[in-house]
C-alpha cells in the first residue's frame, strides 16, 4: 500500500477463473483499457453512487475509527464492564447517588415528554 497525501492507494489481488479473466481482458480491449484500468473504472462508477443514509453514517463511522485508531470492538466484555460499573457504583457517596438518580429522572422525564408529543407510550 502506498500513501499519496491524505489519500491512500490500495493494491488488491482478485482471483478470477480463466473464463472471468478472458471476459475482463476482452471487455477492456474493446474500450482500449488495460484490465486493471477497467476494474478501477468500474469500481469508481460503482462507488460514486450516493450512499443511503445508513451506509453514509457507517462509512463516516468507519473513517472516524480508522482516523482515530478507535477499536471497532470493545476491549472489555459486557460482563466485565457491568462488573466494573457495579464496583464504581459501590464507591459512590450518598450525594453522588442522589445526583445520579436525579440525572436519570430528568433523562426519563425528557424521553417521556418526547414520546408523549409523538403519541407514543411512556416508559
Amino acid at each position: 500500500m502506498r500513501s499519496i497525501g491524505k489519500n491512500v492507494a490500495m493494491t488488491i489481488t482478485v482471483n478470477l477463473t480463466p473464463t472471468e479473466e478472458a471476459r475482463l481482458s476482452n471487455e477492456a480491449m474493446k474500450i482500449g483499457l488495460a484490465p486493471a484500468e477497467l476494474v478501477q473504472q468500474l469500481l469508481r462508477e460503482h462507488f460514486s453512487k450516493p450512499l443511503n443514509k445508513v451506509d453514509a453514517v457507517r462509512a463516516k463511522l468507519h473513517q472516524w475509527q480508522k482516523d482515530t485508531q478507535t477499536q471497532t470492538t470493545p476491549a472489555i466484555s459486557a460482563h466485565d464492564l457491568f462488573a466494573r460499573w457495579a464496583e464504581e457504583d459501590a464507591l459512590m457517596t450518598e450525594e453522588e447517588k442522589e445526583a445520579e438518580g436525579k440525572l436519570w429522572q430528568d433523562f426519563q422525564t425528557g424521553i417521556n415528554e418526547t414520546r408523549a408529543s409523538l403519541g407514543m407510550r411512556q416508559l
